[in-house]
């Protein structure tokens, strides 16, 4: 029992049990995770105190063999033996945090580092067990005050992944222990240089800890920098990218476990924002930001569209923080009108690849979709057995690439006609998907589910490339080309670079730019920071020609044209399908707009004669529909144009 208590007076158990402490304390605030049973389980048992009695257990046994060996044991390999006994469980010690705590191995052996350091410190300075304490106390104070909020900016990010010059001054930190270390040997050889110690101690403590925190502050302001251009600017949520290596990070660092992955979707939020205004449904957005904030954490929750937020959440406790969020939203929406879903996909095997979270929240967000419209069910679970529909949804986005490779997608064209000469001057491409299984699939069943499932610009790409291949063996054969219009996805804008990918396309075939004309809807410019409208001037710039597609369809039609640049307006075919005097007068108006900003027409929904002939009257420069010829392979819709004496104007 003496030889115990003799052990922890000479480790100086009590302040080592206080820099234990505060190891344990700053682990709950820094722990990603926010287990902290699990942090002040495993923190405790690698914190100061039990690494020091374990570290010098291994010490004493090493200098007993050693004495019994050889006799009396030299100084200088006492001195290494000892320092040799607190590195040696130091491997272990990182391992432990690094895998029960999710703490990166370099941060761990700088906190690990750091704390040691501390104790050394106090066991110079303060001279005694309460002394070192005192000093210990003011050490820790002094030390998380000056890097409390730079450890918690690069604890919270991937900065001691992709820094690794931080490695440096970790092993700077390992050095200056060290030199305490030989402080506190040297004490008990050579008392007489006491002082001069404790000013060196002191001194190489406050190096590390400068040096330390200007480093650390560099970080910050970088990540800070970084955070804000990753962040959604109305709930200050990150985006979908960071959110994605966030979510990849989580699921690496806990390979065994298992997730929840969660869509939170507001239920009638159009006829809110109709009824309420923009500005209130702004705010209700952020308020369900801030719940699911709250209850999930910053890191884990996204807005993707505009109501629409990803959660990945662990299994514990899910079904009450759901029920919360639900019941908080319905406080908040007094009148009853704002009603919050849940769709939930429970992981089944851990699986960390990108296009495998992609699918569990596609899942997710068809166990919403089931619910949308019950108004006495808040939440679903995803289950095998949720309907043809939803099976079809997952069978496109699991096959998408095979339909590609295989060329199930094909090209189908529809030709666009000069309205005055009733001559072929384009054609527009559509995807059709003829699939082994299921068969024909029209655009409306596949391209809301791709681009759902951030997938559209695949297909797009394709569509693009069979366009400009078909360009380039009828221009080898001889034949007369006219434009194309292909359809651009607000997806692809921001999942590759569109413009580069066209260009390269484009290159590749030997396709002049004007035989290119890109079709973007207004919904592609909702939300625009500036990206697509840079991306316009670049295709413009290079000869492309840009036409909004389905004009007056939606809401800000006119907003667009006054802050974007195009070459034509696509004007709804809606207007046509209910052929009024008063669609009349709208499209007669649309036209003589567009011709005073120079701008080409093409009416969408051409069916009729009567059609055609109104029109040619208005002065509408193209026309495309059935009229002409619907969407049909390029072989068959020649034939076809021929066949009704339609030549190319080209």
């Amino acid at each position: 029992m003496m030889d115990l208590f003799e052990l922890m007076r000479h480790v100086y158990f009590v302040p080592s049990l206080v820099v234990s402490l505060f190891f344990v304390a700053g682990l709950v605030i820094l722990e990603e995770e926010k287990d902290r049973l699990k942090t002040i389980l495993w923190g405790g048992l690698v914190s100061l105190c039990p690494y020091m009695i374990a570290s010098e257990l291994v010490y004493q046994g090493l200098m007993q063999a050693l004495a019994f060996a050889f006799g009396d044991v030299p100084l200088l390999l006492d001195v290494i033996l000892d320092y040799s006994s607190r590195l040696i469980l130091l491997p272990v010690a990182i391992f432990l945090v690094y895998k029960k705590m999710a703490v990166h191995w370099s941060l761990s052996l700088f906190l690990l580092s750091a704390f040691g350091g501390i104790g050394y410190l106090g066991m110079v300075v303060g001279k005694t067990q309460l002394g070192a304490c005192a000093v210990d106390a003011v050490a820790i104070m002094v030390w998380w005050k000056l890097l409390k909020n730079e450890l918690s900016y690069v604890g919270a990010s991937l900065a001691f992944r992709r820094y690794g010059f931080l490695g440096v001054f970790t092993s700077f930190s390992l050095l200056v222990n060290l030199a305490m270390y030989v402080c506190v040997r040297m004490i008990e050889v050579t008392p007489e240089f006491l002082n001069y110690l404790v000013f060196v101690s002191i001194l190489f403590w406050l190096t590390l800890t400068i040096a330390v925190k200007l480093i650390f502050r560099a970080i910050r302001l970088e990540q800070e920098a970084e955070l804000e251009r990753n962040h959604d600017d109305l709930t200050g949520l990150p985006n979908a990218l960071l959110f994605a290596n966030y979510v990849q990070e989580l699921l690496a660092h806990n390979g065994n476990r298992r997730f929840a992955f969660i869509v939170f979707d507001f239920d009638n939020f159009k006829s809110f924002n109709e009824k309420y205004g923009f500005e209130q449904g702004d705010a209700s957005l952020r308020f369900l930001a801030k719940a699911l904030e709250t209850r999930f954490g910053v890191r884990f929750v996204t807005r993707v569209s505009a109501d629409v937020f990803r959660v990945v959440a662990d299994l514990a406790g899910l079904n009450a923080k759901v029920k919360e969020v639900h019941d908080e939203i319905r406080a908040f929406s007094k009148a009853g009108e704002l009603e919050v879903k849940a769709g939930i996909y429970l992981q089944r095997t851990p699986n960390q690849d990108l296009e495998e979270i992609e699918k569990n929240f596609m899942r997710a967000r068809l166990a919403e979709a089931s619910i949308k419209g019950i108004y006495d069910r808040y939440v679903a679970v995803y289950a095998d057995e949720m309907g043809a529909r939803e099976r079809l949804k997952m069978y496109l986005v699991s096959h998408v690439d095979e339909a590609i490779r295989n060329e199930y997608i094909q090209v189908y064209y529809q030709p666009v006609v000069n309205a005055k000469t009733n001559t072929l001057c384009g054609f527009e491409a559509l995807a059709r998907w003829i699939d082994p299984e299921h068969g024909f699939l029209a655009p409306i069943d596949f391209i809301p589910i791709l681009e759902e499932a951030h997938l559209i610009h695949k297909l797009d790409l394709f569509m693009l490339e069979k366009v400009c291949e078909n360009y380039r063996k009828e221009s080898n054969q001889g034949h007369l080309c006219v434009p194309v219009s292909f359809n651009l996805s607000r997806l692809d804008f921001k999942l590759c670079d569109i413009f580069k990918e066209v260009e390269k396309l484009t290159q590749k075939y030997n396709v002049p730019h004007n035989m290119i004309h890109i079709e973007i809807t207004e919904s592609v410019l909702d939300g625009d920071d500036g990206q697509v409208l840079k991306q316009v001037k670049n295709f413009r710039k290079e000869g492309y020609e840009v036409w909004m597609d389905d004009f007056g369809s939606g809401f800000s039609s006119l907003n667009v044209l006054k802050d974007y640049e195009f070459d034509c307006i696509k004007i709804d075919m809606l207007f046509l399908r209910n052929f009024t005097q008063k669609s009349k007068v709208i499209i007669r108006s649309v036209v003589d707009m567009a011709k005073n900003l120079h701008l080409g027409t093409l009416t969408e929904g051409v069916e009729t004669e009567e059609h055609l002939k109104f029109l040619e009257q208005i002065g509408c420069d193209r026309v495309q529909g059935y009229y002409f010829s619907k969407p049909l392979p390029y072989d068959e819709v020649k034939a076809l144009l021929q066949e009704k004496g339609v030549i190319s104007s080209f």
